[in-house]
């Protein structure tokens, strides 16, 4: 797993690119708690090159969105391949996080005041 990191429009964009499984879980849940402590609170996961994601994954997902919404920010993700999203279907997780189709949707999305 590869994450690469970028501020655009005032938000983060962590791409990530291969597998998020039980070996790389750890790293991508560590950066994206790292990024929020150090102030992130518009994040946007770009999954384009990212080809899979197992439960100790999602939990890293899920982990940040919970964080981000208790402090005010927002999570999107974004341009995830159909055999990702499946996965995040299946258990759930699209109910729970905002996904949307492409990079610039996401932006929309993070640029919208936060509900109340």
């Amino acid at each position: 797993m590869q994450i690469h990191e970028a501020i655009e429009d005032g938000a983060t964009i962590v791409a990530v690119q291969g597998y998020i499984d039980t070996l790389s879980a750890a790293q991508f849940e560590g950066r994206l708690q790292q990024l929020i402590a150090d102030g992130a609170r518009r994040v946007c996961i770009d999954c384009s090159a990212l080809s899979y994601v197992n439960s100790a994954g999602l939990k890293g997902f899920l982990i940040a969105a919970k964080e981000l919404d208790a402090l005010g920010g927002r999570l999107v993700l974004c341009s995830m391949s159909p055999n990702v999203l499946s996965i995040f279907d299946m258990i759930g997780f699209t109910q729970i996080i905002p996904i949307v189709l492409t990079r610039e949707e996401a932006l929309e999305r993070l640029r919208q005041p936060a509900a109340a």
